[in-house]
């Protein structure tokens, strides 16, 4: 799809709202990628141990409902080795690893409860974005690239669509029209990646700039 075909798209407002009240397990470990994925975006720190970047969530592709993709995955380390796989029950189906941690938290036995923390599963949000500024690699900007974020993130995602006050307009971030830049602020905390200040700028329209629409839709992953 290409820019000025995806600018006639629009997100169902109202269906990746009712997506947000989709409960799922509250299971949080660390994960490892498998392998490298060249379509990923990621972000990169600078020497003070900062990073910052504007993006753009785009409107979910041709034949899919949401903007976003859930993905369970679980990463351990066993007598075997390291266990890095994405989980079945992405798909709603019986995943093995998930059925023995169960069997294994259910017998009240505490190493066994220790067992099956370490090897829960982890859940990943994806989604296509436009990266509108990237300061430590600006050869990607004007791109459309995979992002893969955590909880935080769709959380801010959440708020912005779903505002807890009543002087809070919701906004939907995957518009082009009515959308927000999302201003991606990282700061290492107890080592590890702090997206806290992270935050959506005032709505505006997603502008084509000068050669955008021949790099658009090359990139398009999800």
């Amino acid at each position: 799809m290409d820019f000025e075909s995806l600018k006639q798209s629009s997100s169902n407002f109202d269906a990746i709202t009712k997506a947000l009240e989709t409960k799922l397990s509250p299971e949080d470990q660390s994960n490892k990628n498998k392998y490298q994925d060249d379509r990923l975006w990621k972000p990169e720190l600078d020497k003070t141990g900062n990073g910052y970047a504007v993006i753009r969530f785009l409107p979910a592709s041709n034949g899919e409902e949401m903007p976003w993709q859930r993905v369970w995955s679980h990463a351990f380390q066993d007598k075997g080795g390291w266990y890095i796989e994405n989980s079945l029950t992405t798909l709603n189906h019986k995943d093995p690893v998930s059925e023995e941690n169960t069997r294994l938290w259910n017998t009240g036995v505490d190493s066994d409860k220790e067992i099956a923390r370490k090897r829960k599963r982890k859940l990943s949000y994806y989604a296509n974005i436009f990266v509108v500024s990237d300061p430590k690699h600006p050869e990607n900007e004007g791109q459309v690239k995979l992002f893969k974020f955590g909880k935080k993130i769709f959380d801010k995602i959440t708020e912005a669509m779903q505002p807890a006050f009543e002087d809070e307009k919701p906004i939907n971030p995957f518009d082009f029209w009515k959308g927000a830049n999302f201003k991606l602020k990282i700061r290492k905390v107890d080592g590890y990646w702090n997206y806290d200040k992270s935050e959506f700028e005032g709505i505006s329209q997603l502008k084509e700039s000068d050669g955008t629409s021949k790099r658009y839709g090359r990139n398009s992953t999800l």
